[in-house]
């Protein structure tokens, strides 16, 4: 894993504290979240981190989100958002100090990366003997059979850090106008 500063990674501040609250809801197995926001050439903003679902697998080796779930919420909050939000990738939790990608994480990493031509970013979470959130950017291997290839970003965090615009909430005039025209 290589270290790269071209991408940066801003989280807003909810996002940022939503990852701290599934993380100690969930001390005692893994858990996991998916971000949503925006990405420009060198910085992607995330601006909602969405739960892993009413139904996820919590194991305390083991984590599996609940996919109709996330597919459901995330449709429903990008349309708040005047400028479109998209989904960027996800984070987990590993148990312990274990701060690197297993083969599962590999598979799941590879389908968020093939769904956008930029890729996508994966963070791990820990909490021994620290919290700490290690952010990387998914690119796909060469060749199909090779594990992801994943390039460490820094992170920031705070609403001041982000565009204005990237952070402004549809009005009800902007629904109500489809009506209107």
């Amino acid at each position: 894993m290589s270290s790269d500063q071209s991408i940066k990674t801003i989280f807003s501040q909810k996002s940022f504290l939503a990852i701290a609250a599934e993380t100690y809801e969930s001390y005692k197995t893994e858990t996991g979240g998916i971000f949503l926001g925006i990405r420009t050439p060198n910085k992607w903003y995330i601006l909602e981190t969405l739960d892993p679902g009413l139904n996820p697998i919590f194991r305390p080796g083991y984590f599996e989100y609940d996919n109709a779930y996330i597919n459901h919420l995330s449709n429903k909050i990008a349309r708040f958002y005047r400028e479109p939000i998209e989904v960027l990738g996800l984070w987990h939790r590993h148990p312990g100090s274990f701060d690197y990608f297993s083969l599962t994480d590999d598979r799941i990493n590879k389908k968020y990366a093939s769904q956008h031509s930029e890729g996508a970013i994966s963070a791990l979470v820990n909490f021994d003997p620290f919290f700490r959130l290690t952010m990387y950017h998914v690119s796909l291997p060469s060749q199909p059979q090779l594990r992801p290839q994943y390039t460490k970003l820094s992170i920031q965090i705070g609403d001041q850090l982000i565009p204005k615009k990237l952070l402004i909430i549809k009005s009800l005039s902007d629904y109500l106008s489809i009506f209107n025209d």
